[in-house]
């Protein structure tokens, strides 16, 4: 009509976005790249100290765009400080004399897919963060168990693995994505029943994660899309007919 205004579409700055939180892109992205320091970065103080560091800003970004604000970013800030202090001390020095520092990280990874999910299950719309805040969970599950089975290697009395010989960090990531995704090459096999136990948990989530959670948030939003692009088709037809 004469005299109105167009309409203004305003978009959000990404750094907007990114103080809003709900950004699982970038998340995402770190997660990824803290997967190829992992596989890369070999298992000396200043690798460990670069690791503490990623997955300390993996962390701090999981808790702040999944929503989580007050105690737990502040105990998260602590414990990523401490850790974070520590590797690079021992980086120094060149001695670890607090073998646990690293492991520290592993109770907060495991608890970052539920933080994911419950985040995004809130979320009213299935959008395409919420795919990403989706696949993030995925990845972090699959690196939380390759870190415990790390951890059963270096405290435990056997060898993780059945078969013998030196199992690097990166053997460790390939047979818990292996497991996760139940690809079942059958190269690694756990060798002790703690092990066991756990690849059969980590199979079992992963098959419910994929079949369940994700199929679900993709015919989501498949349908959202779709009822989005009805909804502009009648408006334009409305248009038109005006």
């Amino acid at each position: 009509m004469a005299g109105e205004k167009p309409l203004r579409i305003t978009r959000r700055s990404f750094r907007d976005r990114l103080e809003e939180g709900d950004t699982y892109g970038l998340l995402l992205i770190l997660i990824i790249a803290a997967y190829f320091e992992m596989a890369l970065i070999g298992t000396s103080h200043w690798g460990k100290t670069v690791l503490s560091v990623s997955f300390a800003g993996i962390l701090l970004l999981t808790l702040h765009t999944s929503h989580v604000r007050g105690r737990w970013v502040r105990i998260t800030m602590l414990v990523s400080v401490f850790v974070v202090t520590v590797n690079f001390v021992q980086a120094v020095v060149d001695s670890e004399a607090f073998t646990g520092a690293t492991y520290i990280w592993i109770g907060f990874i495991v608890a970052s897919p539920i933080v994911i999910l419950n985040r995004i299950f809130r979320h009213p719309t299935v959008d395409l963060e919420t795919i990403l805040g989706a696949i993030c969970s995925y990845l972090l599950i699959g690196i939380g168990f390759a870190a415990i089975y790390g951890m059963l290697q270096t405290v435990g009395s056997e060898n993780f693995f059945a078969q013998p010989g030196t199992h690097e960090r990166i053997d460790f990531l390939y047979f818990s994505f292996i497991v996760l995704t139940t690809t079942g090459f059958g190269d690694l096999t756990p060798g002790t029943s703690v092990g066991k136990v756990l690849v059969t948990l980590e199979a079992l989530i992963g098959q419910v994660f994929l079949v369940t959670i994700v199929a679900s948030l993709i015919s989501s939003f498949v349908g959202t899309r779709g009822r989005r692009a009805e909804l502009d088709g009648d408006a334009g037809a409305g248009t038109d007919g005006g």
